[in-house]
């Protein structure tokens, strides 16, 4: 049997092989049970043999996986096939999870369907999912919905409600409702303090007491994680960050700045020292460590972006053009990367190009009012250009 290795290290024969679809994998780069075993094979050799076998692409009753990828990638019509997703109780809980997960990455209203369905869904892994699907959206608006989770029967689901929902004021709650958020909280609270050897156990913990406003507990946990591993980036990048909140910068550079000698090349560390250069006006340092922090994680869109724009501030627009374009290669659904290429090439005086990327944006965000303006703006452009021509 084909191996699959778990924890990094440990490689184990599961005997578990999946349904195959090899079409899949052509169109997703997903795993195969074909070319498991196959290894000198490739994926579409394995779709033409299903193909030839069957007389046609099989079907299967899972019908999730390009709807999950979709989502992942934020492509255009994803928010709508996940909600699909979410309501067909066909599929399995566990897909349907996924997708309300994915929704949180569009800020969903509480009101939403798909969330106001997960929350009283047969399958906890659902329920849970809805509260995460509102970690984007302000704990206030969000009570009312998910008060009925502070009380489920499940414990994993009273403490992800608890999460999303703190900091919330709980004298703004009913007496009922505030009982139960105090309850899931300290129930979230022991979860953590079970794995405290763990720091990631501590700077969870630290952001909870931060969002509830209790700044030394969090400064407190958040050394604590530090000190147990002291190469932990998101605990150093987290430390700085709550320093920034208190206007305490400059013991955040230290902490950044500690952190990237034991990580010099922990992206993560990069981009959060350039952010706080530039809000001490430092730019050139800024500029360098943003730049890092851009092409060491190629995965992450949002250093690009940040990188981009502060190109642009610095005079450098035809850098940071490439800088996007080159990100939008690897992440063409990103839509702060679309809306700042269209500005830019506007500014460097192609309106033609900067078309192409607005209709992109356009296509991922339909009748949004702002994008709309933007086309006309730029057809009127090129409109007034052939005019004059």
């Amino acid at each position: 049997m084909p191996t699959r290795t778990y924890m990094v290290i440990d490689a184990r024969r599961d005997h578990s092989i999946r349904v195959p679809r090899p079409d899949l994998s052509v169109k997703l780069g997903t795993p195969n049970a074909c070319t498991n075993c196959h290894t000198d094979k490739s994926a579409n050799w394995a779709s033409g043999v299903v193909d030839k076998w069957y007389g046609h692409a099989p079907q299967g009753f899972q019908q999730f996986a390009e709807t999950l990828n979709a989502g992942s990638v934020g492509a255009p019509g994803a928010r709508q096939s996940l909600e699909r997703l979410v309501a067909d109780t066909e599929q399995p809980a566990i897909a349907r999870a996924t997708a309300l997960s994915l929704l949180a990455n569009y800020a969903p209203l509480p009101t939403d369907a798909a969330v106001r369905a997960g929350v009283t869904d047969d399958w906890s892994l659902v329920r849970r999912a809805s509260a995460h699907a509102l970690s984007n959206t302000d704990p206030a608006d969000s009570a009312n919905t998910l008060a009925p989770l502070l009380d489920d029967h499940i414990r994993s689901v009273r403490i992800e409600a608890a999460e999303v929902l703190a900091g919330l004021p709980v004298n703004n709650l009913p007496a009922d409702i505030a009982a139960a958020f105090d309850r899931a909280t300290e129930e979230y609270i022991a979860s953590l303090q079970l794995n405290a050897d763990r720091p990631e156990a501590h700077m969870n913990l630290g952001l909870l007491y931060a969002r509830q406003n209790h700044f030394d507990k969090a400064e407190e946990e958040l050394k604590t994680a530090l000190s147990l591993d002291p190469s932990f980036a998101p605990g150093a990048v987290n430390l700085a960050d709550l320093y920034r909140a208190q206007n305490r910068d400059e013991e955040g550079e230290r902490v950044l700045k500690t952190a990237l000698g034991r990580s010099p090349d922990d992206a993560s560390l990069e981009h959060a020292l350039g952010l706080l250069m530039v809000r001490q006006k430092r730019n050139a340092q800024a500029l360098d460590l943003l730049g890092a922090a851009a092409r060491g994680d190629l995965g992450n869109a949002r250093y690009a972006y940040v990188y981009a724009v502060a190109l642009n501030d610095a005079g450098k627009t035809n850098a940071a053009i490439e800088t996007l374009d080159n990100s939008l290669k690897v992440h063409p659904y990103d839509a702060d990367s679309l809306a700042a290429m269209v500005t830019f090439l506007e500014q460097s005086g192609d309106a033609a190009r900067a078309l192409t990327y607005a209709n992109r944006l356009d296509n991922l965000e339909p009748g949004n009012p702002q994008v709309q303006q933007m086309l006309k703006d730029l057809h009127d452009h090129l409109q007034d250009s052939k005019t004059k021509s």
